[in-house]
């Protein structure tokens, strides 16, 4: 008698212990899953080959995606007047300007005219100046940039900077600083033609100097009212035809025709900024009238590519005890990509846990073309069920 109670009292507890540790398995927290990705690298149409000039180097970059094609030898050529434009952004840098604003003024000095008769007896372009002569920071940058003043360069990097030398250490580093390897000023106007280039390093040197609202703006201008000059006119005829909104011409024996050039373009209903360098053309004309040559064909050389569709798998969840529920695209994904170009994918899927419900936000996909990044939700297809009770027991 007495050991059969016993053996009720172990079975007893056995079963009593047997439903604690049922009741602490089924109460555990179900693991969280992990996205198994299922997204494929996608390709941009064949490359176009865009109607480069046979001489000397060029080179095409566009906001948002850097750098994006060349032709010629890229190596450091004079780039004449298009050395003003490191100057504008050096003495940006130094000496800061809001847009809207004129900054200090400037007291022109007997140097300075000297620097303005030195550059008139070279034949070098020019604005008139006095002795005494106030003009504002915002002005000098005008004279600088439209007119392409070489007196107004060094008058600009002098007051900036304190001397020649130092400007051109600052600019030297500034450049570095922008990865610009093939680039070099020895001067602030670059009439001197060892301040150098490359067709692919004006590109980049562009993208800078359209990212500054107050380059952006004097850049665009048709013509500017000066102190003393009084109404000077911008070189770069091509301003406000095939959407061209600057920058800088550039012209000297050494260099030749030097162009380079920003245009707003309208393809598939997106807007996108183009900036182009063209280098070593017999003048500054036949480089400005080739730059529109190759700006007409650039609208072709883009399309807007479908990377992802609506409900296309990006990924699924594999539960543990056998539940499957796919993770799909809420919508098209697409971007404007330039032809040839290698598109990147990414897809982000977060852990989940069930139970969870179709519709439930997963995580995105992304496509990246150059610098530009375009991204869309993914979410569950379907309801993706939690574990049956005894499966959370047995597990």
């Amino acid at each position: 008698m007495i050991v059969a109670m016993s053996g009720k009292k172990m079975m007893l507890l056995a079963a009593g212990f047997l439903l604690i540790l049922g009741l602490y398995q089924y109460s555990r927290p179900l693991p969280a899953i992990d996205a198994i990705s299922s997204l494929s690298v996608p390709e941009t149409g064949k490359a176009i080959t865009l109607p480069w000039p046979a001489y000397g180097q060029a080179a095409i970059s566009a906001q948002g995606y850097g750098l994006l094609a060349t032709s010629g030898e890229q190596k450091p050529v004079p780039m004449a007047s298009i050395a003003k434009v490191v100057t504008a952004l050096a003495v940006l840098k130094q000496k800061p300007l809001e847009k809207g604003q004129q900054g200090p003024n400037i007291t022109i000095s007997k140097d300075d005219v000297a620097i303005y008769n030195s550059y008139y007896s070279q034949d070098g372009s020019v604005v008139k100046v006095e002795a005494g002569e106030q003009i504002s920071q915002y002005q000098a940058l005008q004279a600088l940039l439209i007119p392409s003043a070489n007196n107004m360069a060094e008058t600009l990097a002098r007051w900036a900077f304190g001397s020649m030398e130092n400007y051109v250490t600052y600019a030297n580093q500034m450049l570095q600083g922008l990865s610009l390897q093939n680039t070099q000023v020895a001067d602030a106007s670059g009439f001197s033609p060892q301040s150098v280039s490359s067709a692919k390093d004006l590109a980049r040197l562009g993208l800078a100097a359209i990212g500054n609202a107050v380059l952006a703006s004097i850049v665009g201008q048709q013509t500017a009212e000066l102190p003393v000059a009084g109404t000077v006119n911008n070189l770069n005829w091509l301003l406000g035809e095939d959407g061209v909104i600057g920058i800088k011409t550039g012209n000297t024996d050494q260099a030749g025709g030097c162009y380079l050039f920003a245009s707003r373009r309208v393809v598939d209903g997106q807007s996108v900024t183009v900036v182009g360098a063209v280098m070593g053309a017999p003048d500054r004309n036949t480089a400005i009238s080739d730059s529109r040559t190759i700006l007409r064909s650039i609208d072709t050389s883009f399309e807007n590519v479908v990377v992802i569709h609506k409900d296309q798998i990006i990924g699924y969840y594999q539960t543990p005890w056998g539940a499957k529920a796919d993770a799909v695209a809420d919508q098209n994904l697409s971007i404007l990509a330039w032809r040839g170009s290698q598109l990147q994918t990414n897809a982000k899927l977060n852990k989940l846990k069930a139970p969870a419900r179709a519709g439930t936000l997963v995580g995105s996909v992304s496509v990246t073309s150059g610098q530009k990044t375009s991204s869309i939700p993914v979410i569950l297809k379907s309801n993706l069920p939690g574990p049956s009770w005894h499966w959370r027991i047995l597990r």
